[in-house]
């Protein structure tokens, strides 16, 4: 269970709960600090340690995945004897590329399993516990999850008006590749040079060495959105900067990862451009170094 993952099981403690192991497991003990004032109304900070019982195949409602991008197919293959009693497969991620391989995965295996996909602005990572249990998720910060039907390559086969009752505190929207794609602009200049420059997310905006890299990074993204018909609802230089002032302590997901010597979701972030950038025959020059810099 990563950091997300423990964040939204806490959510749903009410109800009948498993993790994914990755072993043979039969119990999986999760910790979770929530730091004080996180809300207006609380004071102090709260340990929650609960444990929950390792899927051995039970009939789900949802199988929510929060792996990284990369792992999707990985996570799911051992399992597929089972999946046939899960209705509903909602992949919770960064990036894009990853949905659709899935969707041709279930496909391909004739899975009626209805694939979902979400994205979630809350605050999460893991951290050495003082306890004896290892590690900890800490609640970095509230925010808000949001997830639809993924649409398939047949629009006849699309749909939108699908009723079924989301997990807890998940929002349903009816264009979630559109919503995902505005996360993935952001994320595509946030990611990638906060893990270049080793930086908080705010720095890129209060430092003003920082500031035009984010600015002119922002302004290639923004023009092959445009080529591809992408709209964005917000100019994206000063939505970037919004959010890196928003989570100006945050350390992005991909420098987490690249300080601790693993692998990143790049591929699925700056990469998808890429190939989006390629099938029109362009090419995205900063991105492209920024991903040869955290290459080498």
């Amino acid at each position: 269970m990563g950091a997300v993952g423990t964040l939204m099981a806490s959510h749903w403690r009410q109800h009948k709960v498993f993790a994914l192991p990755r072993d043979h497991k039969s119990v999986l003990t999760l910790n979770l600090f929530t730091p004080a004032a996180q809300t207006a109304e609380q004071q102090t900070a709260e340990h929650q340690q609960w444990q929950l019982p390792c899927w051995q195949g039970e009939p789900l409602d949802w199988l929510v995945l929060t792996t990284k991008a990369g792992d999707t197919l990985t996570a799911l293959k051992p399992w597929l004897s089972h999946l046939p009693r899960v209705n509903n497969l909602l992949l919770l991620q960064n990036g894009m590329g990853q949905q659709q391989q899935c969707a041709d995965w279930l496909a391909q295996h004739r899975l009626p399993t209805k694939l979902w996909a979400g994205i979630s602005t809350a605050g999460a990572y893991r951290r050495a516990a003082k306890n004896p249990q290892g590690s900890e998720v800490v609640f970095a910060g509230a925010g808000q999850t949001i997830a639809g039907r993924w649409a398939q390559e047949n629009p006849a086969d699309n749909d939108n008006t699908d009723t079924t009752p989301l997990p807890p505190g998940i929002e349903a929207v009816r264009d979630i590749p559109a919503r995902m794609r505005e996360k993935l602009a952001v994320n595509a200049v946030i990611n990638p040079l906060t893990a270049v420059l080793r930086c908080h997310n705010g720095e890129l905006v209060s430092n003003p060495l920082y500031l035009p890299q984010l600015q002119a990074l922002a302004a290639e993204v923004a023009d092959l959105y445009q080529q591809l018909h992408w709209p964005l609802s917000q100019d994206l230089s000063e939505r970037v900067q919004q959010v890196a002032q928003a989570t100006a302590a945050n350390r992005s997901s991909t420098l987490q990862d690249i300080l601790a010597a693993r692998p990143t979701e790049l591929v699925f972030i700056c990469g998808y451009l890429q190939q989006q950038a390629q099938s029109l025959g362009l090419t995205l020059p900063l991105t492209a170094r920024l991903m040869r810099q955290l290459s080498d």
